[in-house]
């Protein structure tokens, strides 16, 4: 053995040697002999791995074979044999019950014959009765075999039952059952789900906090959450609660309607009551109104008409303030405490209406609900004209005499104006173009100081033509003509801190009469001057006289100052103009 194992080494020492060399000299050579050596090796692995593979499978092929041919035989035996048996029984059972069919067509037949009464018993009663005799041990089979079947069925179907059972209380609200919960908290959080649900806006509604509970066994499928026990608390108070739409107004709850889209048509209608229907304006309502839909009381729920009536029906009357004798314009301003602009925004021809017993508004009726409507509109308005006075130091101060009339311009006005309740409130101009431009009034004013005491006398030219008697204040606050049932000879020129103001001779002259008492005449303290050609002018209610009788006066010359005397009611210049000893109205003569 050793000998044949040094001679098996010295072979592929040989072997391994003349590969060396055969590479050395070689090397293209030497690569395809490296290759057909790994191919040789790897064919042989794979051979004797499919041999030995073969081998295995018989031996495991021949060892199982007794135990296949035993579990064949126990299975043929078990099974096979009784299906085989009870194929036998069926195809037979079938045979007989297809050959009863003939025998039960002869019945009929016979029995047809017969009669009807025959018929029917042969049918209803022969027939199955002996249908059942004949086929007794195959209906036998199958009753012992569904019995166990439906004993099982019943089994399960029972566990199945008693599995989805459980212990639950029954709900009772108002002598109605509401359902099945697991514990109270359940109908707790549902009553505060129910509040939380109804606008209760009169507290007239109320979720009762003790219901009936009872013990029971039920379906888990039965029981129901906080969502069904609110939904049907709900539903089981229909007598009590709808759903309705509630009108807010500045947050306040007004009303509810059932009718949501007739709520919105009376706001709308309300709305376009004060549009003119342009399309350069928008209405809205002066308070915050809100509509919220939700279950409400039917005690809060009202109908559209009443809705209606409640909406604009008016909250705030008219008012008015009735004139007595000695009111005059600013003075019912005073006591209304109002201004002048407020006065004639209300009461057009105001101041043509000043006259005892005269009501003048003073507060004009507002509805409930009121409406803002902003218009963009344009129209054209004058563009007043400015007045340049030019000083003359040739006549006293006081005087004045038109150089150059002045004429109003004309411009396209575009403005957004603001109406609530359908009376304007303010005015914001958006763009202004000039389409005639105004011309300045120039007037020759005279800058001669007037001397504060008794003066010296004057020129006594007359002009013929009369300028303003109060330098100081051109407020007309009584006109000529009819007032208090009694005729007005002149006119009354008043205003704020006027007393005690120069007063200048309305053209030059001589003073023909005075009185510095102050009493003893309705005229208190006076001063007449002619200005010849029948022309006088008075001045009266004097505090101050500072001429002398027979003194000449010259135009816009001081002559005395504003007071209270005499019959009067405020401090204020009586002033007249008489044409041969008749009145005429003072203000077609001034200038």
């Amino acid at each position: 053995m050793r000998d044949s194992g040094d001679h098996k080494s010295k072979k592929l020492e040989r072997y391994f040697s003349f590969l060396n060399n055969v590479m050395k000299n070689n090397v293209w050579a030497g690569i395809v002999l490296a290759y057909r050596f790994c191919y040789n090796f790897c064919y042989l692995i794979g051979a004797y791995t499919i041999r030995y593979f073969r081998i295995f499978a018989k031996k495991i092929i021949r060892g199982l074979k007794p135990a296949v041919r035993f579990l064949c035989r126990a299975a043929d035996y078990i099974i096979l044999r009784r299906l085989r048996g009870f194929a036998d029984s069926v195809a037979a059972e079938t045979r007989r019950f297809l050959q009863g069919f003939p025998i039960a067509g002869r019945l009929v037949k016979s029995s047809f014959k017969q009669g009807f009464a025959s018929f029917l018993k042969t049918v209803f009663a022969v027939i199955p009765r002996r249908a059942v005799k004949r086929h007794r041990r195959s209906l036998s089979t199958i009753c012992n075999l569904a019995a166990p079947a439906a004993a099982v069925m019943v089994l399960v179907m029972t566990i199945n039952l008693w599995g989805g059972m459980t212990f639950a209380l029954a709900v009772e609200y108002d002598g109605k059952k509401l359902g099945y919960i697991t514990d109270e908290s359940v109908y707790d959080t549902a009553a505060n789900m129910v509040n939380d649900r109804v606008i209760n806006t009169d507290n007239s509604f109320e979720v009762k906090r003790v219901p009936k509970l009872t013990i029971a066994v039920v379906s888990k499928s039965e029981i129901i959450d906080e969502n069904a026990v609110c939904d049907k608390i709900l539903e089981n108070s229909n007598d009590s609660i709808c759903q309705a739409s509630g009108l807010y107004i500045d947050n306040k709850f007004e009303c509810a309607v059932q009718s949501r889209q007739e709520l919105d048509a009376l706001l709308d209608s309300i709305l376009k009551s004060y549009c003119k229907g342009g399309p350069n304006e928008r209405a809205e309502f002066v308070q915050n109104v809100e509509i919220v839909d939700g279950l409400y009381p039917i005690s809060s729920i009202v109908s559209i008409e009443e809705t209606r009536a409640k909406l604009t029906e008016q909250t705030v009357v008219d008012k008015y303030y009735t004139i007595v004798k000695g009111d005059s314009p600013l003075l019912i301003a005073a006591k209304t405490d109002m201004s002048l602009e407020q006065l004639r925004a209300l009461n057009p021809d105001f101041d043509k209406k000043i006259f005892p017993d005269v009501k003048v508004l003073i507060q004009k009726a507002q509805p409930y609900l009121r409406v803002q409507v902003v218009r963009t509109t344009e129209y054209k308005e004058a563009i007043p004209y400015k007045t340049v006075q030019v000083k003359d130091d040739r006549h006293y101060k006081g005087y004045t005499a038109v150089k150059t009339n002045g004429v109003n311009g004309e411009q396209r006005v575009k403005a957004e104006i603001t109406y609530i309740d359908g009376i304007e409130q303010s005015r914001k101009i958006l763009e202004k173009k000039v389409l005639k431009k105004p011309v300045d009034k120039v007037v020759i004013v005279g800058s001669k100081s007037i001397d504060n005491r008794i003066t010296a006398a004057g020129d006594g030219i007359s002009t013929g033509r009369f300028t303003w008697p109060l330098p100081s204040c051109r407020s007309i606050s009584s006109p000529y003509g009819w007032r208090w049932r009694q005729f007005h000879a002149g006119i009354d020129i008043s205003g704020n801190g006027v007393y005690g103001k120069p007063v200048v001779a309305a053209d030059g002259g001589v003073v023909a009469e005075i009185n510095t008492a102050g009493w003893g005449s309705g005229y208190g303290k006076y001063i007449i001057i002619d200005h010849g050609g029948g022309y006088r002018t008075v001045y009266a209610h004097l505090s101050a006289v500072n001429v002398r009788a027979g003194q000449k006066v010259s135009k816009g010359q001081f002559i005395g100052r504003v007071g209270n005397t005499g019959q009067s009611y405020g401090a204020h210049l009586h002033f007249e103009i008489r044409i041969n000893g008749k009145s005429v109205n003072p203000v077609s003569y001034l200038r």
